[in-house]
């Protein structure tokens, strides 16, 4: 499991984000990711990287095509009508899970970023309709990450909890020149995941998801694990 990690994740993508030009002053830096499944459906098909289809679903056969969404990548697809109510599960927690809107403000005053993490869109309804059955449960969230306390906060709608930056800090480990490109590995329940982050120099490092590197001066654009991607869609100074 641990080589699938780190195969898939060795790829890197193209960005596409909006963003502005940097002001002279500021005192905020607002910011938004999006937050999408590796598995999309299309014409009733399941589609995913070949390691993600064997992680997933083991005991199933899929067969190879080339990507609906990307000419240039070879990819597995099952059909969703041969999924039994487990496979449907399982497809369906991942997409819940790995669905988010997160807009960040960073106060350079405060010194303190505040997320707020939406789980789900249109999208993403009409899917549960169409092979699940009902609309998904929407879901908002917010974490707050205090820089003066090294700490970061999440706070749910029946549930809160604070971590220190010592317990949740990530080193990169760098594959390019420029430090624009690297891997960091961290221990799970299923055991260690290793993600692939890509970084611009042009961005303040505070422009991150509730991830905390400990080696880069550099804002976050994308974070791909195998499950799922992270993009920063838009940047914007007050």
């Amino acid at each position: 499991m641990k080589k699938i990690f780190l195969t898939v994740l060795i790829l890197a993508c193209n960005i596409v984000f909006s963003q502005t030009t940097l002001p002279g002053t500021y005192s905020k830096i607002k910011f938004v990711y999006e937050q999408k499944s590796n598995f999309f459906i299309e014409d009733d098909k399941v589609y995913a990287d070949t390691l993600l289809l064997k992680a997933e679903y083991p005991k199933l056969k899929f067969l190879k095509v080339i990507s609906p969404s990307d000419s240039t990548k070879i990819i597995g697809f099952l059909e969703i009508k041969s999924f039994n109510n487990e496979d449907k599960k399982i497809l369906q927690n991942n997409l819940y899970h790995t669905t988010h809107t997160i807009e960040g403000t960073y106060d350079l005053k405060k010194n303190k970023t505040k997320l707020f993490f939406t789980r789900g869109n249109n999208a993403l309804n009409e899917t549960f309709k169409k092979y699940f059955g009902g609309n998904y449960n929407a879901f908002i969230f917010n974490v707050v990450v205090n820089y003066n306390e090294k700490k970061i906060h999440t706070n749910y709608p029946k549930t809160n909890y604070t971590k220190s930056f010592d317990s949740q800090l990530k080193k990169i480990n760098f594959t390019s020149d420029d430090k624009s490109i690297g891997t960091y590995t961290f221990q799970t329940n299923k055991g260690f995941q290793t993600n692939l982050v890509t970084l611009d120099k042009k961005y303040n490092n505070k422009i991150t998801p509730d991830i905390i590197f400990s080696n880069t001066d550099f804002g976050v654009i994308k974070i791909a694990s195998l499950f799922d991607t992270i993009t920063l869609i838009s940047v914007i100074y007050e």
